[in-house]
């Protein structure tokens, strides 16, 4: 029990330097106030923020398919409401980026795949990133930032990164047939730091490939931190679709503008 009570205390992981920008809230939450496989409510993403200590009113979601479409609607308020009263994830744009600079939070949900969030506070920006391997090979980290820039005037430059709890080198086994496209779309780091060849399957890095989008889009190294374990080898701690199967639960990260 005591052990449970530890790991309920230690999420949400945050990045300490970020509680000097005013107004801002952020976490990687953990299994412990995660979300169960299948529908959710919006009822239940407020809920978790506020469990966490960082209750919000507008809070936006989106329907995730490992793609680079991005979610910035111009009216939060407006696109939350639409969701109210209606099951989850099926009534959500479609969408793996969300952007804002209003008073709201946006939120991802991952299993396995890597969480990003993004702020330029200069510009009072934020947006959140699901990124699996098929995301970032179609562009999802450079989507998202270019929409920062072209809504918000926030470049690259300016921005930084947080990358959260997504399965490890250690437990990743991908296809061996992939790596090529992987390489090709972010360089030669990738077969040097990130890919571990084994025959047809090796091992991948994948937070590690989301490192080099971000770097390759213009975010400076050093404003780049990455936070928390690896969630398949952390069964107390995260969920992992590739450790549980259709049966896992959900991971909620949140970024967004508080009162």
């Amino acid at each position: 029990m005591a052990d449970e009570l530890d790991e309920v205390r230690r999420y949400p992981l945050r990045v300490p330097a970020w509680a000097r920008i005013p107004g801002l809230v952020h976490g990687f939450l953990g299994r412990a106030h995660g979300l169960g496989a299948g529908s959710f409510s919006a009822d239940d993403l407020r809920q978790r923020l506020a469990a966490a200590g960082d209750p919000a009113d507008v809070v936006l979601a989106a329907r995730q398919v490992h793609g680079a479409e991005v979610f910035a609607p111009r009216e939060p308020a407006r696109a939350a409401a639409v969701w109210e009263g209606r099951p989850l994830p099926a009534a959500l744009a479609e969408a793996d980026a969300l952007v804002t600079a209003s008073r709201a939070v946006v939120t991802i949900r991952t299993a396995d795949c890597v969480p990003i969030l993004l702020v330029a506070p200069a510009a009072h920006a934020v947006a959140a990133v699901h990124a699996g391997w098929r995301g970032l090979l179609a562009g999802v980290v450079e989507s998202a930032l270019a929409t920062l820039a072209t809504r918000h005037g926030a470049r690259a430059a300016d921005v930084r990164a947080a990358i959260g709890p997504a399965i490890g080198v250690c437990c990743y086994e991908f296809g061996a047939e992939h790596i090529g496209a992987l390489a090709a779309r972010f360089g030669a780091d990738v077969l040097a730091h990130a890919w571990r060849p084994k025959a047809e399957r090796g091992q991948l890095d994948l937070r590690a490939v989301a490192r080099l989008a971000l770097e390759g889009a213009g975010v400076p190294a050093t404003a780049i931190t990455t936070v928390g374990p690896c969630t398949a080898h952390h069964p107390a701690e995260l969920h992992s679709y590739r450790r549980d199967g259709a049966n896992a639960g959900r991971q909620l990260s949140y970024i967004g503008w508080g009162g």
